[in-house]
């Protein structure tokens, strides 16, 4: 998967860095089948903010699909996993679906085939 890390009004350090790879490892799960998969990751922090000064967006698109989850967190990590377990979340219930949906149209199928080998 193809990612790309923006920090705003944060500097991106190699261990933010890798810690974010880490997480983009269990979303990587679903979209190995997935060349064209992209994902953006902002990383924020906000000093005017009351309670949770920071902040993790990721932006996925891949299959005509585009996924988003941001969160605001006390630490940076914090944020980092709320998003990225939404995100995986998501994945998770996109995958589900679309097998969900095959299925039901193959079940179609074979009940559109028994009807025929009844009729003859």
């Amino acid at each position: 998967m193809n990612y790309n890390i923006k920090g705003t009004e944060l500097a991106i350090t190699s261990e933010l860095r890798s810690y974010v790879e880490k997480c983009l490892t269990k979303a990587d799960t679903f979209l190995q089948s997935d060349s064209t998969a992209h994902t953006d990751v902002e990383l924020e922090y906000s000093s005017v903010r009351d309670g949770s000064k920071y902040r993790a967006e990721f932006t996925t698109s891949a299959a005509g699909a585009l996924h988003r989850k941001d969160a605001w967190g006390d630490t940076m990590h914090e944020a980092i996993d709320l998003a990225s377990a939404g995100l995986v979340r998501e994945l998770r219930q996109h995958k589900k679906k679309r097998l969900h949906f095959i299925r039901r149209g193959a079940g179609a199928a074979k009940d559109m085939l028994r009807g025929l080998r009844d009729r003859f």
